[in-house]
Parts: C-alpha cells; structure tokens; sequence
C-alpha cells in the first residue's frame, strides 16, 4: 500500500482541509459581518446628520417667517400706521384737502406693496415667466437686470409652488444686494416639456464655497428648493460671479403641477 493511501494519512490530510475549510468559512463570516456592522454604522451615521440638516432647515424655516413677520410688522407701523395717524391729527388741526389727498395715497401704495409680498396678486392664474418678471422689476433701478425666457412647453405650476419660486428669487436677489457688490444679474428661466431650470447669475464679488459660513438666506432657500421637490447648485468663483441653478423635474412632480395644496 502506498504512503499517501495509509488512512492515518489520508486522516491527517482531511483534517488539513477541513480546517483550512473551517478557517476560510470563519474569516469569510467575519469579513462580512464586520463590513455589514460598518454598513450599519454609516447608514446610522448618514441618517443622523440628514435628520439634524432637516432639524437645521426647519429652524431656519421658522426663522425666516418669525423674520418676515418682523419686517411686515415693522413695515405697518413705520409706513401705514404712521401716515395715518399723521392723518388724523391733520384732520383735526386743518382741513388740507391736498395734503390729506397726498396722505391716503402714500398709504395705498404701502399697502399695495406689502399685500403684494405677502402674495402676488392673481397669482393662481397668472404665468410663472410674468410673475418672474413682475417681481424682478423693481430691481432693475439698482442693478443692469436682464431677464430671458425660452419657453418650449406651457405647462403650469400650481399657486403654492409658483409662491416658492418667487420667493426664492427674491432671497437670491435680496442676498446679491446684501453681499455681492454686484452691477449685473441675468435671469434665465426656461421650460421644456419635462423641465423647469431657473438660472439666475450676478458679477459680483464672489464667495469661496469649500470655507463660507452660509446663513439663513441660503437655507430658506434650501428649505423652499426642497418644499417643491426640485434640486439646486450653486457656482462661485472669488472675484469672479456668482450663479444659482434651480431644476424642477415634471415627471417627479407630476402631482404637483395644476393641484391645489
């Protein structure tokens, strides 16, 4: 009989692999269970910090309305208040018909202004393009403002989606006035069959993405971006320009478009 078929041999060997087998099969496990418990981990770990950037988001939120009541209240009482009480003691110390005249129209206008930052008027019937146009308009005294529509579709947004997108330009542009030393801004809407891409572009000064401390402005407007399902990228450039793209995919909101909310 040769060696290699003693059974004592033939034993030794077996033993060899299924060992080698029983270690393979152990290491194998650990690996995976190791990984698996670091997949945990970061699964736990990325859950953690989207809750605590929702948290982030809702408190700016918050913010930004305590905020917006402020600067109405404050908008009452320095303008409409004001002038008519101004009013009432003309009233009873003189009978100026032209100053009275003069009064109650400064008073109109203020109230015609807040009401229209609270909510554009018509706002359910009236297209996003003209709204765009309608509320960057007062800036064109500040700034070389250009707005261009590539209109390819005529599909519509619902009222409260329209309200976001409006007051997202208007935190944009707020912020350029506030920090960019900008003399120019484009906007750019356009609207294909599927899309809906807003870009709006300033020449400012620029800001340094990787170290910038953003505030509440560029959250309120994360926090509305998110509220109509849409994405966004920012671009800057030190010394160069600034620009804001917003994208709003029909197919992944086809329930938003012409439903009330």
């Amino acid at each position: 009989m040769e060696k290699w078929q003693n059974p004592e041999t033939l034993a030794y060997w077996f033993g060899i692999i299924i060992t080698f087998i029983v270690v393979l099969l152990t290491s194998i496990i650990l690996i995976v269970r190791k990984y698996y418990k670091e997949a945990i981990k970061r699964n736990v770990l990325e859950n953690e910090l989207l809750i605590e950037h929702q948290r982030q988001l809702l408190e700016t939120n918050i913010s930004a309305q305590e905020k917006e009541r402020l600067r109405i209240a404050s908008d009452l009482h320095d303008s409409i208040i004001s002038k008519l009480t101004v009013m009432r003691y003309q009233n009873q110390l003189s009978n100026d018909v032209e100053k009275m005249d003069q009064l109650f129209s400064e008073s109109i206008k203020e109230a015609r202004r807040i009401s229209h930052d609270l909510s554009p008027p018509m706002i359910e019937h009236t297209p996003l393009n003209e709204l765009i146009k309608e509320i960057t308009h007062p800036w064109e005294t500040q700034f070389s403002l250009s707005y261009r529509m590539d209109l390819r579709n005529d599909f519509e947004l619902n009222a409260s989606k329209k309200t976001q997108f409006t007051r997202i330009i208007q935190e944009i542009i707020t912020n350029i006035t506030k920090h960019s030393e900008a003399t120019n801004i484009h906007v750019h809407l356009r609207q294909t069959e599927h899309l809906l891409a807003l870009k709006i572009l300033d020449n400012g000064k620029g800001i340094d993405l990787k170290t910038a401390k953003f505030g509440l402005g560029l959250k309120n407007i994360e926090s509305r971006v998110q509220y109509v399902n849409a994405k966004y990228k920012m671009k800057s450039k030190i010394n160069h320009s600034t620009s804001f793209l917003i994208a709003l995919n029909r197919l992944d909101n086809q329930k938003q478009f012409l439903t009330p909310t």
